[in-house]
C-alpha cells in the first residue's frame, strides 16, 4: 500500500494563514480603543444623619481608553454594569445641607480617584448630576 504524502503547497498555505492570523491579532489588540458604557449608579456610605439619597439620573455614561485584551475584561463584560459611589466621599468638599450638584468634570475627577483610575477618559452624560439627601 502506498503512503499518501502531504502536499507541500498545502502546508505552506496553512502556515501562511496561521502567521497572518497571529499578525492580525497582534495589530488589533495593540491599538487603543475608546469605548462608552452606561453604568447604573449605586450609592452607599451615606453621611451621618441621612437616611436616603435620590439621584437626578440613575444612569451615567462613561468613556474609557482600552487597549487590547483589557477591552474584553471585567468590569466591562458584565451585562448590568454598576458604578458604586460613596456619597460621604463625594460630598466631602462641598459644604451644603441636602442638595449637591456635580458637573461631569467633577464626577470624572471623583471616579478617577475612587473607581476606575486612569482608564476613564470622560463622563459623557449627564452634564450635571444632583444628589438629594434626606
Amino acid at each position: 500500500m502506498p503512503k499518501e504524502k502531504i502536499k507541500l503547497p498545502s502546508i505552506a498555505l496553512l502556515v501562511c494563514l496561521v502567521v497572518a492570523a497571529i499578525a492580525w491579532g497582534v495589530v488589533t489588540f495593540s491599538k487603543d480603543y475608546k469605548v462608552s458604557y452606561n453604568f447604573k449608579i449605586v450609592c452607599y456610605n451615606l453621611p451621618e444623619g441621612k437616611k436616603s439619597v435620590t439621584v437626578s439620573d440613575t444612569v451615567i455614561s462613561l468613556t474609557f481608553n482600552q487597549k487590547g485584551l483589557k477591552y474584553l475584561s471585567s468590569p466591562f463584560k458584565d451585562k448590568e454594569k454598576k458604578v458604586y459611589i460613596s456619597v460621604s466621599e463625594l460630598i466631602k468638599p462641598k459644604h451644603k445641607v441636602s442638595v449637591y450638584t456635580f458637573s461631569n468634570k467633577e464626577m470624572k475627577e471623583f471616579l478617577l480617584h475612587h473607581n476606575f483610575g486612569s482608564e476613564l477618559v470622560s463622563v459623557d452624560e449627564p452634564e450635571v448630576i444632583t444628589f438629594y439627601l434626606r
